[in-house]
């Protein structure tokens, strides 16, 4: 099976772009380099490779993925059978495991459906455009939200496995969350209509107890310091706390590889975690509320086709 690498810088600021372009270099009938000039979100930079793609079936792989020399044949197997238009890898391992902020997020694998699956990986270039890509207005849910556009489903290759990063800095946890936040509402209404409007106001409000609750712990420590204090005030400020405690105490983590890092799991890296989820959720929330509930890309590379059927899976 003919083959080639399309790598889409999206605005990098590493070494990406001389890395790539040495490689080209010496293998440019095989390596193409694309740099955009910023970060215009994975779904226009997905849509801009597809475009540039001269082969039948398109691979979406992100920059933190890594698979085994097996991976894309087994993906397109069926594709080139004709059974199917698009397929999903069937599992998904956590590799940064041994970093303190992935133990406290608790994931050592993905969960992939055992059949069908909405995100795709691999898909038929001719139905992929057909269709218009994905939605470049879309920063994170972009994947997802192709299937609600098109009603594709993925068929799942349970042998066919990759390798995928967590967060593994405070900065990382926080950046990733506020991108979700970024569309959260779109797509949750997207994918459930106004009903989706319940899941999103029980998410946000649980974020918030996570977000509020050492500082009124805090207001209700200095407080009783002051010698201010009633019943139904203490109650409002301690709740939270309490809540935050227990739903944290409860938190699936990793093993820690010693008894100082398994308090240091406990006592520091899962609580932080939740606030700084808590917090990049909220930030992208109320930046899609203030911008409109969808970050425009700014660039609409492959137009919209007509309503049509779906093609036959």
């Amino acid at each position: 099976m003919e083959n080639e690498i399309i790598v889409v810088d999206n605005g990098s600021t590493d070494k990406t772009t001389s890395i790539i372009a040495e490689y080209a270099a010496k293998h440019s009938d095989k390596i193409k380099l694309i740099k955009l000039n910023r970060n215009y979100g994975p779904g226009a930079a997905r849509n801009i490779g597809a475009q540039a793609a001269k082969h039948d079936i398109l691979f979406f792989l992100d920059a933190d993925m890594v698979f085994p020399p097996d991976f894309i044949l087994k993906m397109a197997k069926h594709i080139l059978e004709g059974k199917t238009v698009s397929t999903a890898h069937g599992e998904e391992i956590i590799r940064n495991v041994d970093n303190p902020w992935v133990k406290a997020q608790g994931q050592l694998k993905k969960n992939i459906p055992k059949h069908t699956s909405e995100i795709i990986r691999a898909i038929r270039k001719d139905v992929f455009l057909s269709y218009g890509g994905f939605d470049p207005s879309l920063n994170y849910h972009d994947d997802r939200t192709f299937h609600y556009k098109t009603g594709i489903k993925a068929e799942v290759v349970p042998d066919a496995v990759c390798y995928h990063n967590n967060p593994d800095t405070a900065a990382e946890i926080l950046r990733r969350n506020y991108w979700i936040g970024r569309t959260f509402i779109a797509v949750t209404i997207q994918e459930h209509g106004l009903r989706g409007l319940a899941t999103v106001a029980k998410t946000l409000t649980l974020r918030m107890l996570d977000l509020t609750a050492l500082p009124l712990l805090i207001t209700y420590i200095a407080l009783r310091w002051m010698g201010v204090s009633n019943p139904l005030q203490d109650i409002l400020l301690l709740a939270p706390a309490l809540l935050f405690t227990l739903s944290t105490a409860k938190m699936k983590i990793l093993k820690a590889s010693t008894p100082l890092e398994s308090i240091k799991l406990r006592l520091f890296y899962a609580p932080a975690y939740r606030v700084l989820r808590a917090a990049g959720l909220i930030a992208g929330v109320a930046a899609s509320l203030v911008k409109g509930l969808k970050w425009s890309a700014g660039i609409h590379s492959i137009e919209q086709p007509p309503n049509q059927a779906p093609p036959k899976q």
